[in-house]
């Protein structure tokens, strides 16, 4: 999986690359490492939203990683009072998006393989033509 950090309104220092790095690619890489190919973009984008404020919730992360065999994207958008802290939520939100994608996917699977070996149970005269347009009209 590739890092693109793109950054708004500060310049981007070897320090806050290696803390993104660290907390939002590599968790990533050992969830979802094997579905993904290596070549795959983990967009990031950190951006102060003010060039006035010093304090307050100034501070932004957004992800967007497209995962494949879904057609939305996972969007993040996390505003926090400093750029570590929103990378920290960002990762926790991401952690629980792709929990999710995981755990539809493991289910689709899981669907499709009972109602395959519910149907390799039916005998060969339920299997004729006419019983499995029944059967596919049911499910």
């Amino acid at each position: 999986m590739q890092l693109r950090i793109k950054t708004t309104g500060f310049t981007l220092t070897p320090s806050l690359e290696e803390l993104a790095r660290q907390k939002l690619l590599y968790p990533l890489e050992r969830r979802i490492s094997r579905e993904t190919p290596a070549d795959f973009p983990l967009d990031v984008e950190l951006a102060k939203t003010t060039r006035h404020h010093e304090e307050g919730k100034v501070w932004k992360c957004e992800i967007n990683l497209s995962l494949p065999h879904v057609q939305n994207t996972i969007f993040i958008e996390v505003i926090e009072e400093s750029i570590e802290a929103a990378i920290d939520r960002a990762k926790d939100e991401l952690e629980r998006q792709v929990g999710e994608y995981k755990e539809k996917r493991a289910s689709k699977f899981l669907r499709a393989a009972r109602s395959l070996k519910d149907f390799s149970n039916v005998s060969r005269l339920a299997r004729s033509a006419k019983g499995a347009l029944r059967w596919f009209r049911r499910r």
